[in-house]
């Protein structure tokens, strides 16, 4: 118990956590230069697991319709058990967009590589807890990777197109063995006699045989719900025609791999956050129905950001309304950034399409397969070039997209706080106050919302100020001690969920020690005076 004279008075102490001792060698992948199917994935995440404990836990999330596992990585110093500033990447929304899971696992790597070497690395480990979901959509990457359907977009749940009692029985497929599903375009001539024809689009087909022996081609597809239109917000204005490929599902969150991420999300709050895409180069923020950004300064302040790191040209050609960082399309229905922004307190839900094959035209791409006086026949082989690189370019994508992951993490608004001061009581019932000088260290995310003070137990003991962007305040909270600071050890914490905790030990200090320094001081300021006026009498 704290002695009841004024000897003692209260002293914070912050708790640093040690980074964590590098016993790994350089990482690298199983399957190198190569997709992975969801086999080979888990096989990857279970040996990264076991080479890095110290920095990396799992969890199983939820599963997909048929089954398989929705993991979730945690990448962050474990000897810091204390909340830290959390961010999100999650990766394939979209079965044909596999490049996204290769990133998603590239940028795994460069975080554990780069730990205990890189010192900008080591302390964002440090002070963040690093989640990423390598894929949403394990089902369809399963048939991407491994059947060649290069076209599936959406999830596995079954359904009757044709309505004959069975389920995706009359698929696209490569029935010429060339590695590739074609996609055939027709046109008809509007004015056959004219010169140049004027084309007006027809329809459209794919490769593939008549499975169910009906007459019809590739009527009754394998996959249904397009888990990007899934969401509730705004999901009642989706798309309700099952046969396309942005249709919304039975409801808000029907789908196992969405209500997965539902939960998860649930229980983190994220300022930023990816979901990674690929079919165009772009970041997209989240716009409202009258394709205005709905944080238009701050969107505005990242897009001007990207604008100096990410490959030249990379935002070009996406058309920007307003300003040329500003994209055409409006909010996405039931989609992933709508809900993280709305409902889950997300400021920066960014959908990053990361690749598409730029270097070919796609009308060039086409080739003419058939060209008669009505109609004009095109194919296109190049659905899996469109989406995807080929394998060899893998590693180089990340490196070019590499500082936009960098720039991710530097925007966590995590903040640095110290104790510059401390004074009341030190037994049971007495007040303290706090001197609290506070950093935010992302240059755009503040803290959003109060800071707050608690104890070991999480329970709110006051309220200090939210911090803005790349700001430092001081302020001044108090609390009545519900113990005596010379007993146990007495914990507060400072911070909120967006931007982690700092962790202060408060403990009774005396005041004997500063007396005496006090005497000490002013006894030799007496003698010097005594023998200058001693030296100048004699003068």
């Amino acid at each position: 118990m704290a002695a009841q004279n004024e000897n003692y008075v209260p002293v914070a102490e912050k708790v640093v956590f040690p980074s964590v001792t590098r016993t790994w060698d350089l990482l690298s992948l199983i399957y190198e230069d190569q997709f992975h199917d969801p086999a080979k994935l888990d096989e990857e995440i279970e040996n990264i697991l076991s080479l890095v404990p110290e920095l990396v836990d799992i969890e199983i999330i939820g599963e997909s319709f048929e089954g398989r596992n929705i993991t979730s990585l945690r990448i962050t110093n474990e000897l810091n058990t204390v909340q830290k500033a959390k961010t999100l990447i999650v990766a394939q929304h979209h079965g044909r967009e596999q490049i996204t899971v290769e990133l998603a696992l590239r940028f795994i790597l460069w975080l554990l590589n780069g730990y205990g070497t890189d010192t900008v690395l080591t302390e964002y480990v440090d002070t963040q807890e690093i989640y990423v979901i390598p894929t949403l959509n394990p089902d369809a990457l399963e048939i991407v990777i491994n059947e060649g359907n290069h076209w599936l977009r959406k999830n596995l749940r079954p359904y009757d197109n044709d309505g004959d009692g069975l389920f995706g029985e009359d698929d696209a497929e490569d029935t010429d063995g060339d590695g590739w599903i074609s996609n055939f375009l027709v046109y008809e001539k509007a004015y056959p006699t004219e010169v140049p024809h004027i084309y007006d689009y027809d329809w459209e087909y794919w490769e593939g045989i008549d499975n169910d022996n009906d007459t019809l081609y590739n009527e009754d597809e394998v996959g249904l719900v397009d888990l990007n239109r899934n969401y509730p917000v705004l999901w009642d204005i989706g798309n309700t025609d099952v046969t396309t490929q942005e249709y919304r599902g039975s409801a808000p969150f029907s789908e196992p791999e969405t209500q997965a991420f539902r939960d998860f999300a649930q229980q983190h709050k994220f300022a930023m956050a990816y979901s990674l895409h690929s079919g165009t180069n772009a970041t997209f923020f989240v716009q409202d129905t009258s394709f205005d950004w709905v944080e238009p300064l701050l969107y505005y302040q990242i897009a001007s950001d990207y604008r100096d790191i990410l490959p030249s040209g990379f935002n070009q050609g996406i058309g920007y309304p307003a300003s040329e960082y500003r994209q055409i399309e409006s909010a996405t229905a039931g989609g992933w950034g709508e809900w993280m922004y709305y409902e889950q307190g997300c400021t920066v839900p960014i959908t990053f399409e990361v690749y598409t094959n730029e270097s070919v035209n796609v009308e060039e791409a086409y080739v003419i397969i058939e060209n008669n006086n009505t109609h004009m026949i095109r194919e296109w082989e190049g659905i899996y070039g469109y989406f995807n690189p080929t394998p060899e370019y893998i590693q180089t994508l990340w490196l070019e997209l590499a500082p936009a992951f960098e720039y991710f993490l530097e925007m966590t608004p995590r903040v640095d706080i110290e104790i510059t001061g401390i004074s009341g009581g030190v037994n049971t019932g007495d007040s303290v106050t706090l001197t609290a000088s506070m950093q935010c260290l992302s240059p755009r995310l503040g803290s959003k919302e109060s800071m707050k003070v608690l104890d070991n137990n999480s329970v709110v003991l006051d309220t200090a100020i939210a911090i803005g962007a790349d700001q430092t305040l001081t302020d001044y909270p108090s609390f009545i001690l519900s113990d005596d600071l010379g007993g146990s050890q007495y914990t507060i914490l400072i911070g909120n969920n967006y931007t982690g905790y700092t962790q202060f030990q408060l403990t009774a200090g005396t005041t004997i020690g500063l007396d005496l320094v006090l005497i000490g001081i002013s006894v030799g300021v007496v003698l010097v005076a005594v023998v200058v006026f001693v030296y100048m009498k004699k003068r």
